[in-house]
């Protein structure tokens, strides 16, 4: 199959590294179109990785146009944290990452939508190759098909109880806090609904619109207010800083929880001797302890998922060769 992805994530990057690979992606790649000469790309880029799936009659020459641009403005050091995945790899490398086995909060349910959206914008875009329908197509069969299978456990980690937690650890009550989401991504849309559920009504969301009528709303150029709430837990799809100053005097302590990558909130904010600055990979570390009480189980849903890529690609061969076959004859009458 002819298909590949050269990415970094977690494991390998900093937060800091990872952020300038996502800004650089979407200045060079992501600009209205999914080919790029002889290239179909699919970028999938979350706060956990920055991939770039392709697909061409030569990967080789593919991957060495992608690297050549994500060499740009990086040292040497660079190309130590990548990993390139071509074929049935790439394959199973996607399912495992669209099932939530490769992900920093394991069995994490947000990548499963973040996966699909990434192709339906390529595939809106541009008709993509069929190997690139296949793949993603199939992942997401697969990831939707190994998630009913991981059966729900308290251990199971979520980064809306780690957030929660983290919150009431600070301050003492979260309840009796005022807490503004900024932007109305899956992941805040999950956290937010979390803390509707924990009976918590000081809840404003600031987005370039409304939502829903039922939670109060800040509008996006009013964003300097956020000076006025408690916690602030921002989640978008922003490539700049959204809040990139503090007055130097606030009279109550703040917690700001970035989630994004590239990340919202300048790090120099962090600090102010009142502000509490948590991004992304600091929050998801508080879960070690509760993934691995899954290890067991994720290990097995990961043999599941190398059996479903190996009867994937198996019928993807059979197609091609009666394809093949089909065309040979044809020319021959």
């Amino acid at each position: 199959m002819q298909v590949g992805v050269i990415g970094i994530n977690y494991k390998l990057a900093s937060l800091s590294l990872r952020e300038q690979l996502a800004k650089l992606c979407e200045r060079r790649l992501n600009q209205g179109n999914s080919i790029h000469g002889k290239h179909a790309l699919i970028t999938l880029s979350t706060c956990n990785r920055t991939e770039l799936y392709f697909s061409s009659d030569n990967l080789t020459e593919t991957h060495s146009y992608l690297l050549e641009i994500l060499r740009q403005g990086n040292n040497h050091l660079f190309d130590q944290k990548l990993y390139s995945y071509f074929h049935d790899d790439c394959f199973n490398h996607l399912a495992k990452v669209t099932a939530g086995l490769d992900s920093a909060i394991i069995a994490e349910t947000e990548i499963q939508g973040q996966v699909k959206s990434a192709y339906d914008e390529a595939a809106s875009k541009y008709p993509l190759p069929y190997p690139l329908h296949y793949l993603f197509q199939k992942c997401l069969k697969i990831g939707k098909s190994i998630r009913q299978k991981i059966p729900h456990s308290r251990f199971a980690p979520d980064l809306e109880h780690a957030i929660y937690h983290a919150g009431s650890h600070f301050f003492g009550d979260a309840d009796n806090v005022s807490i503004l989401f900024i932007g109305a991504s899956e992941i805040n849309h999950k956290i937010l609904t979390f803390f509707q559920k924990k009976k918590h009504k000081q809840i404003t969301l600031c987005n370039r619109t409304p939502i829903t009528q039922n939670i109060p709303f800040l509008e996006l150029e009013r964003l300097e207010e956020w000076v006025h709430y408690d916690w602030i837990i921002l989640a978008t799809k922003a490539q700049e800083h959204l809040i990139k100053k503090c007055p130097p005097s606030l009279a109550q302590p703040k917690l700001i929880m970035d989630l994004s990558v590239p990340r919202n909130v300048d790090p120099k904010i962090g600090r102010h001797k009142q502000v509490t600055l948590l991004n992304i990979d600091q929050i998801q570390r508080t879960l070690t302890f509760r993934q691995k009480r899954l290890t067991a189980i994720m290990e097995d849903a990961k043999i599941s998922v190398t059996q479903s890529v190996n009867r994937q690609i198996a019928l993807y061969n059979e197609k091609q060769v009666k394809k093949a076959q089909f065309l040979e004859l044809a020319a021959s009458g």
